[in-house]
């Protein structure tokens, strides 16, 4: 899960530089749209069918979730844009809830496919599973935040990376989260 590592880091360093900016009007987090995520399987290999393909060349990160999803998820706080460490070519946005109370991380990773992380679905550290009818793979990680990964399989060697951190939000309720976030990407990217 190095992606996770990276972003975790540049989500930090976002956090500490956005800190001295923060507002202090609590935010209210909405529980978003009725869910169309599968449980986890139990193969070790993600399926490779998609009720589409989508390309990502040219896909900024932060387009992933319209405006209004952002609002709906309380993601109110302007995004940062990082060179992604973990994918060429790529840029990480990095979104805050409004309290600060959780931050999104984003790639539209055009250049690397869920493949990378057979290691990870083998090793039992991410789990297969659908998302809206795409491939997916999902984890948690308590390296250096606590946190929940989700990769969604969008198009043959081309993913979305999504990772849901939090220091206030307890991890089952990250990844609810993080479920959820990923339901309203593949909304945005199935109407392209």
């Amino acid at each position: 899960m190095r992606s996770h590592r990276h972003r975790a880091a540049a989500l930090l360093a976002v956090a500490v530089l956005l800190g001295g900016c923060s507002e202090t009007t609590p935010g209210t987090a909405s529980a978003g749209p009725t869910s169309t995520t599968s449980a986890p399987t139990t193969s070790t290999k993600p399926s490779t069918t998609r009720p589409k393909k989508v390309d990502l060349t040219g896909v900024d990160s932060c387009s992933l979730l319209s405006d209004a999803q952002k609002q709906q998820f309380d993601l109110v706080k302007t995004p940062a844009k990082l060179k992604s460490s973990a994918y060429a070519d790529a840029t990480l946005c990095s979104i805050n809830s409004g309290d600060f109370s959780y931050g999104v991380g984003l790639v539209a990773a055009a250049k690397n496919g869920i493949g990378e992380y057979a290691s990870g679905v083998e090793k039992g550290e991410l789990t297969p599973m659908t998302v809206g009818g795409f491939p997916a793979l999902t984890g948690k990680s308590t390296t250096l935040l606590p946190s929940c990964v989700v990769y969604l399989d969008v198009s043959d060697g081309q993913m979305i990376d999504l990772g849901v951190d939090s220091t206030k939000v307890p991890m089952d309720e990250l990844c609810v989260r993080a479920g959820k976030i990923a339901e309203a990407i593949i909304q945005t990217i199935s109407a392209r």
